[in-house]
């Protein structure tokens, strides 16, 4: 029978960072592992787990992300054993793949195991944001150990794709398509009007000259004006942008 952690790695976490299932589950039978954060089932749907994105394997030429590798062998295991589901409140993601909480036998989500070892991050993409402060406690586990992902740099980087980083709002402005917040870097962070009501205007323009913590995935805006940040980076839940204070 599948154990996804180990007996050690059980006893430590299990009671303060892993998240037990609540609710009605859905019993099914995984039938390939497609990365870290995405399998398919024996019933051919495509489920991709709430609350996580872990590194990105490069399926054409190999150059994977750090620990894409091992986020994708910690799966491996499932591969003809059950796992129980819970669906999200949106329950199909704009790839067409299945967006549930993934739990293992026990009724242990395998996205809180993921972060536990520092091999995903965690993600909120309302409005799927059950488990929320369990997976933050699962983050903050690896990130205190200097676990996995939490071994590299949090410096803004100029690429396409998931990002965490640290930097410093500039300026705050706001338009029809919601709040932009400019960086000290070449770099926008724009919380959406779909998400407005999870942004107090008082809560967002208090943000000016602090340093956050931001995650989520970053794109190149077609824009060549000079006036623009040239990278854009959306953030639809406060949980996925932190407020460090004032730079020291």
């Amino acid at each position: 029978m599948f154990v996804f952690c180990t007996t050690g790695f059980a006893k430590t976490l299990a009671d303060n960072a892993l998240c037990h299932a609540k609710g009605p589950l859905e019993r099914a039978k995984v039938k390939r592992i497609v990365d870290g954060d995405t399998l398919y089932l024996s019933d051919g749907r495509r489920v991709r787990f709430i609350g996580i994105n872990t590194p990105e394997l490069d399926h054409k030429k190999g150059h994977h992300e750090p620990y894409a590798v091992a986020a994708t062998q910690t799966l491996r295991a499932l591969v003809g054993n059950y796992v129980y589901l819970q669906a999200g409140k949106d329950p199909r993601d704009h790839y067409g793949r299945y967006l549930f909480y993934v739990f293992d036998k026990d009724r242990i989500s395998l996205s809180s195991q993921l972060l536990s070892k520092g091999l995903g991050y965690r993600i909120a993409i309302p409005p799927n944001v059950a488990y929320q402060s369990c997976f933050i406690q699962a983050e903050q586990t690896a990130r205190k150990a200097g676990l996995g992902v939490w071994t590299q740099s949090l410096a803004w980087r100029p690429h396409s794709g998931f990002v965490v980083s640290q930097v410093v709002i500039s300026s705050i402005t706001k338009n029809r398509g919601g709040w932009w917040l400019a960086t000290d870097h070449d770099l926008v962070i724009h919380l959406p009007l779909s998400s407005e009501d999870y942004w107090p205007a008082q809560k967002v323009y208090f943000l000016k000259g602090h340093n956050v913590e931001v995650r989520g995935w970053q794109h190149h805006r077609k824009s060549r004006s000079s006036r623009y940040k040239s990278w854009v980076l959306s953030v639809k839940y406060p949980n996925d942008l932190q407020d460090l204070g004032m730079p020291e």
